[in-house]
């Protein structure tokens, strides 16, 4: 069966130029975007509309120079509705602020947008306009914020530390805490959202991870890479109990694989409703299982043909439907009950390139949005029964 993806653009904001976090919230899907000061838009499921962007950022504007803003894996609901935000900026990970103009993947975003109808990108409102008379003193660091989507307000919760931004973060609801790295240092951070505080817990390693995940217990797991030794892939667990950050020696794989436009680790993570929790790997699109209580991992099978698994979701019938591959992303599906793997294949043949960052799935019905492509697209397929 040929999957036929819609594409639903926003294409009102020239600085929106992904959608790069998503969340469910009743009929709204609420979308983290790579932007400007507008990173907040919500999409109708009912209507198949967006709304109206919120001014989520408004400091941005005091910037010498413009950098895009974003809110990258760090999109989180409460369970009384509000929704936590992480934000985010477009940095290299070498930490220097990001300029288009050196950007490989300039080609084939200002095609994109050509391709949508959209006029190219406007470097100057995209970009600094000169990296080396960039004055980082106003880089103060990201805040966390809770937005009640009622009544509009917007309330600061927390702040990271300067020079970093919020680079994934996983909201743990039952205890409103919250948990994530940063960009440039690669530190973690834990949140306590009901407090404002934040504690730092120290540099992690070089960027290793995409993505983090909370166990039934409440235990954080993510993965870093030490790459002074054997670069391997090793556990990274936070036990709110105890309250220290855990660098292990333990080894989910000895080899991560490459980079994949510049991702490399774990890329996703998710708990099923059975509490077993499975991850996807960046380098080599393998999808495996984790057993916490031992640490180690049990091998699936290849989910993202060339590499990438950017989301996993939960079906109303405890099926796991994933998008992987690079350069063509792909949707499919594995039911842990019967432990089959299913490809669906890419959901549309529009574009030599088109991969996507995070999901949210409805009726039937799943949403993707699309990523590094210089458009901010959110894609709906019907999935197979």
């Amino acid at each position: 069966m040929r999957l036929k993806g819609i594409e639903h653009l926003h294409g009102t904001d020239e600085q929106a130029i992904a959608i790069t976090s998503m969340v469910l919230r009743e009929d709204i899907i609420w979308c983290g975007l790579t932007a400007g000061r507008h990173c907040l838009i919500p999409f109708d499921t009912k209507t198949k509309t967006f709304g109206k962007a919120v001014d989520i950022f408004p400091w941005v504007k005091y910037r010498p120079q413009v950098v895009l803003s974003k809110i990258h894996n760090a999109l989180g609901l409460l369970e009384d509705g509000r929704l936590v935000i992480g934000e985010g900026i477009l940095y290299t990970w070498d930490g220097l602020p990001f300029s288009f103009e050196d950007d490989p993947n300039l080609v084939h975003m200002q095609k994109r947008r050509v391709q949508s109808g959209l006029t190219p990108l406007p470097l100057n409102r995209v970009g600094p306009t000169d990296v080396s008379k960039y004055d980082m003193r106003c880089m103060s660091g990201g805040k966390l914020l809770i937005y009640d989507v009622d009544s509009g307000r917007v309330d600061e919760v927390g702040q990271i530390r300067s020079f970093n931004y919020v680079q994934s973060m996983i909201v743990d609801a039952s205890t409103d805490m919250a948990y994530g790295n940063t960009l440039i240092d690669c530190h973690f951070f834990s949140a306590n959202l009901r407090t404002g505080t934040v504690e730092d817990h120290g540099r992690i390693s070089t960027f290793a991870f995409h993505n983090m995940v909370v166990a039934p217990d409440g235990i954080v797991y993510a993965a870093w890479i030490d790459m002074d030794l054997e670069e391997k892939l090793r556990v990274l667990r936070f036990n709110p109990a105890k309250g220290y950050l855990e660098r292990m020696k333990a080894v989910y794989l000895g080899d991560p694989g490459p980079k994949v436009q510049g991702n490399r680790g774990v890329d996703q993570w998710v708990v099923h409703s059975n509490g077993n929790i499975y991850f996807g790997l960046a380098g080599t699109g393998i999808f495996y299982q984790f057993d916490e209580k031992n640490l180690t991992i049990k091998e699936i099978g290849l989910a993202g043909p060339g590499g990438r698994i950017t989301s996993i979701i939960e079906d109303e019938q405890g099926r796991l439907i994933f998008s992987g591959g690079f350069p063509i992303m792909q949707v499919g599906r594995y039911d842990p009950s019967s432990n089959k793997l299913e490809h669906f294949g890419p959901i549309t043949d529009l574009y030599d390139r088109i991969y996507f960052h995070a999901s949210c799935y409805k009726d039937g019905s799943l949403y993707l949005g699309e990523t590094d492509s210089g458009v901010a697209s959110l894609w709906e397929v019907r999935i197979p029964v």
